[in-house]
């Protein structure tokens, strides 16, 4: 299986500060937002980030090893070397890792115990069906997307980094408007 390794810049500052690995071919967990830390997260909300993929087609080992000379060259914030929020040294990825049945079926049973409100399922249904969704202006070219995430896409950030400051929680820096 071949990974990658990317890095998450800040916005305001366009210092690296985060270092990771990833497996899937579409660069998925290099965008992700969840299952990150809070030193992760107050920085995004504060700044938005970007995504770069600094080295591909890698082995798994050769990645891990990337990683761990990555997050020695920046530094981390916890450890005062540096400007990074990764809480390892690096390398110690999960590759291959599997629930047991029994975790599975907790998993299982805690997502089912779920209840929404009517209000937020019909907000679920009209999302997934594609209506009351705002479009969005590129004011620069006049270009229209049809999603936050198809914007975001076209301008390299992240989905919620652009969700943040086309509603005014970040400051947008951007040419991204709602229509």
């Amino acid at each position: 299986m071949k990974a990658y390794v990317y890095t998450h810049t800040r916005l305001d500052t366009n210092e690296i500060f985060y270092v990771g690995i990833g497996t899937q071919d579409n660069y998925k967990r290099a965008s992700r937002s969840h299952n990150r830390t809070n030193y992760w997260n107050n920085i995004v909300k504060k700044t938005g980030w970007k995504v770069d993929i600094v080295f591909d087609n890698l082995s798994w080992e050769d990645a891990c090893k990337k990683e761990i000379e990555l997050i020695k060259k920046y530094g981390r914030i916890d450890l005062g070397t540096g400007t990074l929020v990764n809480l390892t040294d690096g390398g110690d990825g999960s590759l291959g890792f599997k629930h047991s049945e029994k975790t599975k079926l907790k998993m299982s049973k805690k997502r089912k115990g779920r209840k929404h409100a009517q209000e937020h399922k019909s907000k679920i249904k009209n999302s997934m069906l594609g209506k009351n969704c705002k479009k969005i202006i590129n004011t620069e070219t006049g270009e229209i997307f049809k999603s936050v995430e198809e914007a975001a896409n076209s301008i390299g950030i992240s989905r919620v980094a652009l969700s943040l400051k086309l509603t005014g929680k970040s400051k947008n820096k951007t040419k991204l408007n709602y229509l």
